[in-house]
């Protein structure tokens, strides 16, 4: 179950390849933002999942986890588990098992895509629409829906919170068609820090005793 918590924010970068009609009024702000994003050298993260089941009468829960980018390398830290990515080797640690697996990276496959593209993951496979603006204390909200062209996805609507001002992203509320429901708040962001290329490479000896598992060889 972690598992899918954690890759569900890289899958849904998963998109199809087809071009989206576009609302103009979204298709204007989610350029800038887009933009944006593609600036910055570096970025870290932190975020909040919130977890809602399918029965109502389940209780909600809330994960928090941390994000690192630098190019191609990323860092992820969420539910227990972190994965190290340097853009040529993905190493995936649990620390619940103490083992950590090493693999290629493929930018191909749904473990290979850099978790950062959740900033992006409009610009392909999707149909949207502006749905207003609401404020937030002094933030000047924007709302626009997000809707897959592929409907095998196993989720039919996203809604994305932008501050309009700054080009950020808020939050991105994920619909699942099995009827449960994830929102992730971008809690902090902090572009263009400086960040070691160590950073994006495990390193056993932070980790005594742990169990390496190497499936590049």
């Amino acid at each position: 179950m972690k598992k899918f918590f954690l890759f569900t924010l890289v899958a849904i970068a998963l998109t199809s390849m087809v071009t989206p009609h576009k609302d103009k009024t979204a298709n204007k702000l989610l350029k800038d933002v887009s933009k944006k994003y593609k600036d910055y050298k570096t970025l870290k993260s932190d975020f909040s999942v919130l977890s809602e089941a399918a029965d109502p009468k389940s209780p909600k829960k809330t994960e928090k986890g941390s994000l690192q980018t630098k190019g191609n390398s990323f860092r992820l830290s969420f539910a227990g588990q972190e994965i190290f990515c340097n853009g040529k080797f993905i190493w995936t640690y649990t620390k619940e098992t103490n083992e950590c697996t090493k693999d290629k990276y493929n930018p191909n496959t749904s473990n290979g895509l850099n978790p950062a593209k959740i900033f992006t993951v409009w610009e392909k496979g999707f149909l949207y629409a502006d749905e207003g603006t609401y404020k937030k204390g002094t933030v000047e909200v924007a709302k626009i829906k997000l809707t897959p062209t592929d409907k095998k996805k196993p989720y039919f609507l996203m809604n994305l919170e932008v501050d309009k001002n700054a080009k950020t992203v808020m939050s991105l509320k994920v619909s699942f068609k099995a009827g449960n429901k994830q929102t992730y708040t971008i809690t902090s962001q902090t572009p263009n820090a400086t960040i070691a290329d160590s950073v994006f490479e495990f390193n056993a000896a932070s980790y005594p005793g742990v169990e390496l598992v190497d499936l590049t060889k």
